[in-house]
């Protein structure tokens, strides 16, 4: 018989897959990306990433957070424990940075492909600024999963 806190576990930590290996995989389709000499291939790959980060990644960072908050609920942790204290505050920048910066700028990328095309100069280094705030946002991530992990003390 699974447990709640078991069920509440395995949603958490399958959303944050989700979340952290689509992330992981988004950048190294950017690279591949990036090194082509085609801007549409660039541009298009950027409208993607937009639309796979408000409807997977914004909602499962949404998951790992509220099972997060059911799982120290459930069991024996407390949320000043040094380790979930990290963790809530590392997935909260993370979702704030998606939802504010990202998602956003995403949008607004699309737009001016839209009216000036995928090789203008300001969209390739939107694009490109984009995917070095991104890559920043997956080590915050991965630097979360650790501390999940590890749970130092």
């Amino acid at each position: 018989m699974v447990t709640g806190y078991e069920a509440l576990l395995f949603v958490h930590v399958l959303a944050a897959v989700v979340w952290v290996g689509g992330g992981a995989a988004t950048q190294f389709y950017a690279i591949r990306a990036m090194r082509s000499s085609d801007p549409g291939r660039l541009a298009g790959f950027a409208k993607d990433a937009e639309w796979v980060g408000m409807r997977v990644f914004m909602p499962a960072s949404i998951v790992v957070l509220g099972a997060g908050f059911g799982l120290v609920a459930e069991g024996s942790w407390s949320l000043g424990t040094f380790w979930v204290a990290f963790g809530l505050g590392a997935v909260a920048v993370s979702a704030l940075t998606g939802a504010l910066f990202l998602g956003p700028e995403a949008g607004r990328i699309g737009k001016l492909i839209d009216a000036h095309g995928a090789d203008d100069p300001l969209v390739q280094a939107r694009i490109r600024r984009i995917f070095v705030v991104s890559r920043v946002e997956l080590a915050i991530l991965i630097a979360t999963v650790i501390d999940m992990v590890i749970k130092p003390a």
